[in-house]
């Protein structure tokens, strides 16, 4: 009767073990590096000891503004070990003029009210906010000090805020945005991930990787 009993356990055993091994390869066969996400040659830095997340984007971009009411949500779930952070691209006067309204509403503490409204005036309400004046005339009816903005825009601690984003986006290597870097490692583009909605799924993959 023992005999038989430890024989059961022991194919019991094995053949979790085999649920588990096929469990752990169909996860790990998922997505693929070259394929559904990218490496990066050289991997940046990246603050604290949990995962970040960055999102690759710019207020001229329309694909940015479609994706973000899904990216916000799932930013809002992400656990206490991962941190999201934005990094604005420059490829052009228009995508650099963004980037400089980025951070000078990150510098003046306001970043998280306007974020959404800069991006709403621009692709929903169509509005003419492409230069420095008009910006402050339009941020000031939300609220925003327009003196203030125009000596933050033009202020030496935004100025280093964007040498740093221009250097951190020619590392990324992207091709368009938005893009997700995962823990200054690994690129994630909707071309690869199979659309924007993919690109989070390829994210929660990596963010699991990079814990093991």
């Amino acid at each position: 009767m023992n005999l038989f009993l430890n024989a059961s356990l022991d194919w019991l055993k094995r053949s979790v073990f085999i649920v588990l091994v096929g469990w752990s390869l169909g996860v790990s066969a998922q997505y693929e590096s070259g394929v559904h996400y990218v490496e990066l040659p050289t991997p940046l830095s990246v603050s604290g000891d949990g995962v970040e997340i960055t999102e690759y984007f710019s207020y001229a971009c329309n694909h940015c503004y479609q994706f973000e009411p899904s990216l916000a949500a799932w930013v809002a779930k992400l656990p206490d070990d991962v941190t999201f952070t934005r990094t604005p691209a420059m490829w052009n006067d228009t995508y650099r003029f963004f980037a400089q309204t980025y951070y000078t509403l990150r510098a003046m503490n306001v970043l998280e009210k306007m974020h959404l409204e800069v991006f709403n005036a621009v692709h929903l309400e169509r509005k003419n906010i492409m230069n420095p004046k008009a910006m402050a005339e339009f941020l000031s009816g939300l609220g925003v000090d327009a003196i203030s903005f125009g000596k933050v825009f033009t202020s030496f601690g935004v100025q280093a805020s964007l040498q740093q984003a221009e250097a951190r986006g020619l590392a990324y290597r992207a091709t368009g945005v938005p893009t997700l870097i995962v823990n200054g490692k690994y690129r994630v583009e909707a071309r690869g991930a199979g659309g924007t909605s993919g690109m989070l799924k390829v994210a929660e993959y990596l963010i699991n990787l990079e814990r093991e």
